[in-house]
Order: structure tokens, then sequence, then C-alpha cells
């Protein structure tokens, strides 16, 4: 229990300074579940002062949301008030502000739209991006309000399904391009499960987003690594300082990740749907087609027999729309009879095959959910819009329906996750949507894209998930564009897996039995609680490693959550839980010392404050009075009290939550009073003594870093180390009184020199804090030689390119023998380019000597700038007596 206003004000300043021990505050003021991979990742985005961004890229499913909110919250806590957050579309932004809405006290604004645009300013803050909070906006929003957004200078910008960033470096971007901008130089943090979803140049794009100088430029990185996995290593060597990746099956040792288990249904088309496939193949394998007249019949194949592996429906349109485009040109009589005796046999076919299979596979599977006590629902994705409707008919007949495809809000996953039995969505819905009500997966129709298909599952293959995951897909292995993907599905797996790791297949199982098939799947479906028990013997087995590192993956591209860095991981799920009590219990006390201060000098309110539900609650009030002003980063703004606060963590409103990393918290703890001198009279002190609580703030061009020290010395002279000096303020106190002026931290002045200040270890804690910062300068001087000898390299590849010219204009001349006016042009051509390359040849050697002068001056620039300083402030002294002299 906090004894006096002393000791109150010394919690109060440990607390304020908890933001420098990473993430604990963050719990305490969080209702969250930690693992250890994510304190891992939140501490690799922020392990450097001089780092301009990172990419956590975790396969989908692992809590990035999680782990950006930890990094969210952090910088919240170290005082940085300038925080975007960027999401694609505002159903996803909908899950996000839900999770801050459960979890999280940091205080949020959201704009998407000008009305809320408007909700948002006032005469004295026109500019609605310029807040006092966390702002939440879409990718379109943001963008379409550039100007306004980018008048901001952000701490920290975090940009969700980051993966649509990656084409930022190209011309036609602009998007990704006005985000870069508004990002600006703040430190970015970019969120995607699928860092490589085409190919390597999307790692390009997402390391160019954060700085465009750390690779070299887009042709010679094509050049060098485009499907040139000899050069990976390599790569990895540059990137691995930005990109953090942690498998599922590397977590699986500390957190519940159900298993998945495949079936693919190889299904056979009907008669009358073989008629239409072969009418289709064979009009794309004609010569001339004046409804596709530039279209190869490779790509058109993929397109119009993938439409039908889609279904009937999905292709029937296409063959409306070609027969209306062969209508309106001449000429084109006979292909238009072709059409439309492709769209009489089309419109013959009342129900697919694949349709017919899709009920039996629903009915099979939600027997077995059922057996598993897995939740009745099912989630399908489908490419087509016309697909999704066709099957929304059908299975509406018999199961409760919803289908997603982006146009519609996100109410339709709320009652899907309420009430719902199917939910039919298109792609736009395999992105960023925790569906993990479902254990049920259907890909109706088949992708190109590994990833793509591997985020479908995810939606229900993540954590929270309590159940095996069943994943069912259907295949036509007489359909060419099924088969293609197939293809196309395998060999990308294979390239996805060697490039940065992936713990699953997407594809597995192979049937054309499906009712012979589900007693097989049923014998490897685990229930949901045989998957709880073998969890919980899995925490047994790794209980005392409660640090749970994982080993290191040595053949994937990215920084994944390695041993190494798994030692440096010190906190474990027991000493967040306990830490985390514990600082909240100290946050409740100076709260009611704050609350009883204001009672005491106040009238125009009496807080009234209920210590056995921890809740203070306003009473006798004309209005709310103001508690305090705090800085906004801009100005000072004026705090109105709410009408009720609470401690627990489910308090509402959410607003009147006194943790760490709110308004009001964040203010008690600035705000508290404290005299600069008195006394305390305590039992059982050897003899009478002076304490002194200091702050030590040790400041470079970077960093910034405050420590509160005691320091004591006893009458007769002896010095009391900072362990002593907190076991006498332990002891009861009986009596204390204050003198002198009382302030805040912030208006406190050490004036007339002190005989204690000699004792502040201030050297002691300079040394400890240039040993933490040295890690991350000298990796940033690193940063800075590799720089130089990029462009140095790049000198030496552009002198090779001119002597390459040099050699093929001499062998140009050596075989020109009979045309001397040939071979005199070629001469002087030869000796121009030989004058050309001894220039350049001598011009290197001085720009390569520049070069490193200008390292030499950068480093000791830096050098000079990251030198920390030391100011020193006195809080308080307190003479402390014994009661029995």
């Amino acid at each position: 229990m906090v004894r006096t206003l002393f000791h109150a004000y010394y919690q109060a300043r440990q607390l304020e300074q908890l933001s420098q021990e990473q993430f604990v505050p963050v719990f305490a003021s969080s209702d969250i579940q930690i693992y250890p991979f994510q304190i891992a990742a939140a501490s690799f985005a922020l392990r450097s002062p001089y780092q301009k961004g990172a990419v956590l890229c975790d396969e989908a499913g692992m809590g990035k949301s999680h782990e950006a909110m930890l990094v969210i919250n952090q910088k919240w806590l170290e005082g940085c008030s300038r925080i975007l957050l960027v999401i694609p579309n505002v159903d996803l932004l909908q899950q996000w502000t839900e999770m801050l809405e459960r979890f999280y006290t940091v205080p949020y604004v959201v704009l998407t739209n000008r009305e809320q645009w408007r909700q948002n300013t006032s005469p004295d803050t026109p500019n609605a991006f310029i807040q006092d909070a966390l702002v939440i906006t879409t990718y379109d929003f943001a963008a379409d309000n550039e100007d306004a957004a980018k008048v901001v200078n952000w701490d920290l910008a975090v940009f969700e399904e980051a993966n649509a960033l990656t084409g930022v470096y190209q011309e036609g971007n602009k998007q990704a391009k006005a985000l870069k901008r508004i990002a600006g130089e703040s430190f970015k943090l970019l969120l995607t499960g699928t860092p490589i979803e085409k190919n390597i140049m999307d790692l390009y794009g997402l390391i160019w987003f954060i700085d465009e100088t750390l690779l070299p430029g887009e042709k010679e990185f094509l050049a060098r690594y485009l499907r040139r996995p000899e050069n990976y290593p390599e790569l990895s060597s540059q990137v691995s300082r930005y990109c953090f990746r942690t498998l599922r099956s590397q977590a699986k040792r500390y957190a519940k990740v159900p298993e998945r288990v495949l079936m693919t249904v190889e299904y056979t088309p009907s008669s009358q749907e073989r008629k239409l496939y072969e009418l289709l193949n064979a009009y794309i394998n004609y010569r001339e087609k004046k409804a596709f007249p530039e279209m190869d019949p490779y790509d058109l194949a993929l397109r119009l027999l993938g439409l039908l592996g889609s279904s009937t429906a999905a292709i029937l349109q296409t063959i409306k729309g070609v027969i209306k485009r062969l209508e309106q040109m001449e000429n084109t009589q006979e292909e238009l009879a072709q059409w439309q005796e492709i769209q009489a046999v089309a419109e013959s076919i009342t129900q697919d095959a694949k349709a017919t299979e899709l009920l039996t596979v629903l009915k099979q599977g939600f027997a077995l959910m059922k057996k598993v006590s897995a939740k009745r629902k099912a989630v399908i994705f489908t490419e087509s819009v016309e697909t999704q409707k066709m099957l929304q008919r059908l299975l509406s007949q018999e199961y409760t329906t919803l289908s997603y495809n982006g146009s519609t809000d996100y109410s339709v996953i709320h009652r899907f996750k309420e009430e719902g039995e199917v939910l039919i969505s298109t792609d736009n819905g395999a992105k960023g949507f925790n569906l993990e009500d479902s254990a049920f997966v259907i890909h109706y129709d088949l992708l190109y894209n590994t990833l793509k298909m591997e985020q479908r599952i995810d939606r229900c293959h993540r954590l929270g998930q309590q159940c095996d995951v069943l994943s069912v897909a259907f295949i036509d292995k007489n359909n060419f564009a099924d088969v293609r993907k197939l293809e196309l599905v395998n060999k990308r797996m294979l390239v996805t897996n060697g490039v940065f790791g992936i713990t699953d297949d997407v594809l597995g199982g192979f049937t054309d039995d499906v009712k012979g098939a589900f007693p097989v799947i049923a014998q490897r479906l685990r229930s949901k609680a045989q998957v709880e028990q073998d969890f919980q013997c899995t925490l047994d087995t790794y209980e005392e490693d409660n640090r749970h590192t994982v080993a290191a993956a040595e053949d994937v591209l990215f920084t994944t959550f390695t041993k190494e860095l798994a030692d440096k991981v010190k906190l474990s799920p027991q000493y967040i839980d306990r830490k985390a009590q514990e600082l909240n219990n100290a946050l409740w006390e100076v709260a009611k010392w704050f609350f009883e201060r204001y009672n005491e000098k106040n009238t125009d309110c009496r807080f009234v404050i209920d210590e056995s539900r921890r809740i203070i609650t306003a009473t006798n009030y004309d209005q709310l009075p103001v508690l305090f002003y705090y800085w906004t980063g801009s100005r000072n703004r004026p705090y109105r009290s709410q009408k009720v606060y609470g401690m627990s963590k489910d308090f509402k409103p959410k607003a009147g939550q006194i943790t760490l990393s709110s308004i009001i918290g964040r203010g008690i703890l600035h705000e508290l009073e404290c005299s600069d001198t008195g006394s305390l009279t305590v039992p059982d002190i050897e003899e009478p003594c002076e304490i002194g609580l200091y702050s030590v703030t040790l400041t470079s061009a970077s960093s910034r870093t405050e420590r509160s020290v005691l320091c004591g010395r006893t009458e007769s002279g002896n010095v009391l180390d900072e362990d002593a000096c907190k076991e006498i303020l332990s002891l009861p106190v009986q009596d204390y009184i204050q003198e002198g002026h009382s302030a805040p931290h912030w208006l406190k002045h050490s004036n007339r020199p002190h005989g204690l200040d000699e004792l502040v270890p201030t050297k002691k804690l300079l040394v400890a804090e240039m040993e933490k910062l040295s890690p991350a300068q000298a990796d940033e001087m690193e940063r800075m030689k590799q720089q130089v000898s990029a462009d140095k390299a790049a000198l030496s590849r552009e002198l090779n390119a001119l002597d390459s010219q040099v050699q093929q204009a001499q062998a140009e001349l050596e075989a020109v023998t009979g045309d001397r006016l040939q071979r005199l042009a070629l001469q002087k051509k030869v000796t121009k380019l030989r004058q050309e390359y001894m220039k350049r040849q001598e011009n290197q050697f001085f720009d390569a000597m520049r070069l490193d002068m200008e390292l030499e001056e950068k480093i000791k620039a830096f050098a000079e700038k990251e030198k920390l300083t030391e100011r020193v402030q006195r809080e308080f002294v307190v003479r402390v007596r014994c009661s029995n002299v």
C-alpha cells in the first residue's frame, strides 16, 4: 500500500518510466493473451531507433494484428501520439475496431468518409488527421485525402494487408505512391501473410516502400534474384534486417494451432456439361475467332474453361456477352451460330455435377463437424459472383446461407458468426477476416495462386480455432484449366516453401468417392476435446522452457523466430500476468492519491472511491471538471473528467478505464504533485538519514531515456545505495510532513545544490545506456558501409558495361576486312569508347575515394550526434527519523 504522498509520487515516476520496459506496460493496459513469438516480432520491429520500418509476415492467422498493436501501444506509451493505421477496406477496419474495443485502451479515431471527417474537426483543428489518438483509415480515404494526411509528421504508420503496396516502385501505382508519401519519414510497419504473392519482386516492393535506397535498382534486382534461388542467401542477408516471419509449425509448442485435414474431390461432369466443354474447346482451337481476335488460344482456354470449371452459371454470363458482341459485328453469322449452340447447351443444364457433389460434401461434413464438437458452419470460396449467386439459391433451400463479395457490409460476417451455417464468399473475404467460428473450408473453384488459396484456409485455420480444420477442394481432371491450376499450385508451393517457408499444403487427399472418403477423414479429424488434450500435453512437455524457443529454419529467406532471438525474449506468460497485476495495483494506489488530492484542493466536484470494486465516481458537480491539460504533440489540451472510472479489464466505457496507456492513466502519473522536501517518521532504523529521489534523463539525437534513482546518506555520513533506500521507504510510516514547494514532475526545478546530488550514479547510467544502444549503432554504421559498398559496386558495373562495349566494338572492327570506310568508322568508335573507358576508370577511382571520405564523415557525424548527454533533476529529499528516538 502507498503510505505517503512521497511514496505515491515515487510510484508514479516509476510507472511513467515503465514505457522503457518494453511491452510489460502494454499487457498491463490490455486484455490479451501473450505468445512469445508475438513478443519476438514486436521486439524485432522496435530493436533499433535507427530502423526505418519492418515487415511482419507471419503465416496468416498467427496474430499479426496483435503484434502491430504491441508496437502501437509501446509507441503510444513512449509518448508518440501521431500514429496512423491504414486498412484496405471498411469491413476489415470494423474488425480492427472490434479488437481495439475488446482488448486495448489506446484512444482511436476512425476516418473513412466525410461525415466522420466532419465529426472529428473543429475550428481550431480543421484537419481531422491531427488527433490525440490513433487514427484508423482506409487505403482509399487516405490516398484521396493525401494533402491533409501528409501534413502530419507521423511517428508510426501501420499498413494492414501490405501486399497491396508491392507495386509502389512502379510508375502506374498511384495509390501506393500516395501512401508512401503520407507515411513520410515515419517508422513504417507492414503487415502481410503473403510477402511473396506473385514473385520475388513483391518483396522488392515491400522493402522499397520502407526505404527505396536499401536495395539495388528494379532491373538489377530483377536480373539478380528473379528465379535465381542460388542468390537467395545473398538477398536474405539484405532483407532479414527488415522481415520477421513465424510459421505455424514453429508456434505449436506454446500456442494452440490445430491440424489441417485436406480432401480434393475429383468430380465427373454430366454428359451435357461434357458436351459444353467440347464445344468451347473446339471453338478455342479455331484459327480465326472474331469474338477474340487478338487472344492467344492458351489464354483463352484458361479463361473460358476456367469459368466453366467454376460453374455453368459463370460461363453462361460470358456466353451471353460474346453473343451480344457478335450481334453488333459484321460477317459473324457462322461464329454467332456456334455461340448460340453453346448457349443452348449451357441453358439445358439444370444443376452442375459439382453442385450435386457439394451438397453431399456439406451433408457429410456437417455430420462430421457435429461428431468432433465443431460448430455447424462452413465457408465456401469462389472466384465468380455468378457462381456465388447460383450457390446462394441452391443452398438457401437447406441451410442458413449468407453471401459476401465486398459489396455488402461487415454485418454479413457478423451474422454468419452469430447465426449463419454457410458463408459463400468471393476472394474479397479471404483477406484479413477472422472466421475461426468455422472449421470447415470449401474451395468451390481452384486458384492459380497458391498463397491466395492459403489465405482462404487461413480465415479458419488460425489462432483461436479450437478444432482441426477440414479443407475441401473440387477438381475436374478432364478440364484443361483445372489441371493447369493444379500444376501451378504444386509448382508455386515448392517455390513458396523454398523461399520463405510454409507449414501446410493447400491441396491433398484426392478422391472420386466422397461418401467413401469421409470415414477416412473422420479418423484423422480430432474432436475438440482431443485437440485441447493434445495441446495440454504439449505444454506439459515444454513447461520448463518458459520462453518457448523454437529451432531456426535455416532454409528460409526471412528471419524467423529462431532460438537466438528467443533467448533475448525475457518475458514469459507467467511473468507478464504477475507483473501486469503488480503494475495495475500500483496504478490504482496512485489514482486514489490523485483523486483524494483533488477532493482536498477543489470544491467543484467530489470523487467517491469504491475500494472493493476499484471504481471512482464523480459526484456533486454542476459540470464535470477539467482534471489536467495534456500535450497532444502540437498543443496542450484540457482533459475533462468522465462520470466514472474503473480498473477492471472489461470496464465500460473504455474512456473511463484507468490503464497505463489511457489518457486518464497517463495524466494521473504526469500530474501528481509532491513537495520538494519533507520528513518521515518510521520505526526500527539504526540512525536518521536523508533520502533523495532523482530523475536522470539521458538524451541523444534519436533516443531519450529517463530513470528514477534513490540516493541516501545517514546522519553519520554513511552512503545508502538504492536497495537500502528502498528498504527504508518500504517501512510503515507513522507520521510525515510535507515542506517547500509542491509541483508535478514537469514543473520541478533543482535550485540550490544538495549534498545528495553528488551520489547520483550518472556515469553508471550513461555506461549502461551506451551498452544498450551500441549494437543498434553498430548496425546503423554497418548499414552505411553496406550502402557505400553497393554504390562502389554500381560504379564497377558501369565500368564493366563500358568495357563490354569496347570489346564488342573491337570484335566488330576485326570482323570487317575489305571495306575501308566501315573499318575507319569502327576504328573511330573503338577509339572513342576506349577514351571514355579510361576517363570513366579514372573517375571511378576518385569517386570511390569520395565515397570513402563521405562515409568517414557520416560515421563521425553520426557518432557525435548520438553522443549521450545527461540531465539530473532532484524530485524531493526527505528526512527519515526513527519513532523510538
